[in-house]
């Protein structure tokens, strides 16, 4: 198996990747990158990343895209270390980020429905303080993260919102809800109800006064 291949497919892909192995097989995989973070030699970070590949092999199909090209190898001397530099870009930011994107590229990744279709539904996306992002084909995209099961908005979020200042600036609003940051972690939207709400708040509020 060429681990060098999968590893990059899931960098290339972290969002999708991630997002199916569920909130157990993120937790694991973010206890291998620490791994990879503290391994103290090259055989110590290629055996965490075998683990890893064993982990994405036990938790997502089989024809899952980041398999498909874990039968071709290197043969290029000159990638004898990508290995270890792929390892690198892991340790580093990627595990919060993903890879370097925009701010809209990464947050349509998440689940969303147009405000229309919310409307329609008796949900109440025009709610002040609900992200809503304008698309280019005009309409709105609506992060459903945000409301509860009848379709109300949830109070932290409107509380989260305010500070962020999202009718302002919702694509950075939803992208902080999607990164994890200093304080948390994890993506905030993945806390709420497991966290404190206070704790979502005084997040933000350390985002907003530097």
């Amino acid at each position: 198996m060429a681990v060098q291949h999968i590893i990059d497919a899931l960098v290339a892909d972290w969002d999708r990747v991630t997002h199916r192995l569920g909130s157990d097989g993120r937790t694991r995989l973010r206890g291998l990158v620490d791994a990879m973070r503290s391994a103290q030699s090259a055989d110590e970070r290629a055996a965490i990343a075998h683990a890893l590949t064993r982990l994405l092999g036990e938790l997502l199909p089989h024809d899952d895209a980041v398999f498909a090209n874990a039968g071709v190898r290197y043969s290029d001397p000159r990638h004898a270390d990508v290995l270890d530099r792929l390892l690198v870009s892991i340790s580093g930011d990627v595990r919060f980020y993903g890879r370097p994107r925009s701010a809209k590229e990464r947050v349509l990744t998440h689940v969303w429905e147009s405000a229309s279709d919310l409307r329609e539904r008796q949900h109440s996306p025009d709610v002040f303080g609900v992200i809503k992002l304008d698309r280019d084909d005009g309409s709105a995209a609506v992060p459903v993260f945000q409301f509860d099961e009848e379709g109300t908005p949830l109070e932290v979020v409107l509380r989260v919102n305010r500070v962020l200042r999202a009718h302002e600036d919702p694509w950075g609003a939803a992208d902080w809800w999607f990164s994890a940051n200093a304080w948390l972690t994890e993506p905030p939207y993945e806390l709420i109800g497991r966290t404190p709400d206070e704790l979502l708040v005084a997040a933000a509020v350390a985002v907003t006064e530097g």
